[in-house]
């Protein structure tokens, strides 16, 4: 079992975020190692804490998550927060039973300017940046 340990599966970058409609989307994939099971989105800094949290049971392909949206399979876990402010930091998290991915911290003013191919990613830590949506799948793909 100690073997398994060495993998660091919480290092995965399995989630990115790109914008639909001028909304923030979040991209997930899943694998043999992580299938979603609940999704977070919180501001984070100085202002009152505010939260919107999905979760689910089934096991079914995910399709991309409009933040902030309710997707069919889901239900509300939490929604104190209910619209993205400019210049606020958020982060969103990705939860599996086994595994989670790494959190992305973001403005609403990054995920907007993002180009139509480009998708926000995090490093595993508190830097992001803007990659190719197919980039991001051929990363996530090696890391499950």
């Amino acid at each position: 079992m100690a073997g398994l340990s060495a993998c660091s599966p919480a290092d995965k970058p399995l989630i990115a975020l790109r914008v639909v409609d001028g909304q923030p989307v979040l991209v997930v994939v899943e694998c043999a190692v992580f299938t979603a099971t609940r999704i977070a989105v919180f501001n984070e800094g100085d202002a009152p804490a505010a939260k919107w949290a999905i979760e689910r049971e089934g096991t079914e392909e995910l399709a991309p998550v409009t933040l902030l949206q309710l997707p069919p399979g889901w239900k509300v876990a939490e929604q104190s927060l209910v619209a993205f402010e400019p210049g606020t930091e958020y982060a969103v998290t990705a939860h599996g039973d086994q595994n989670d991915a790494n959190p992305i911290d973001f403005t609403l003013g990054e995920v907007t300017g993002l180009g139509p191919e480009q998708v926000l990613v995090s490093d595993g830590g508190t830097k992001r940046k803007a990659i190719t949506e197919t980039a991001f799948r051929d990363r996530a793909k090696k890391a499950c």
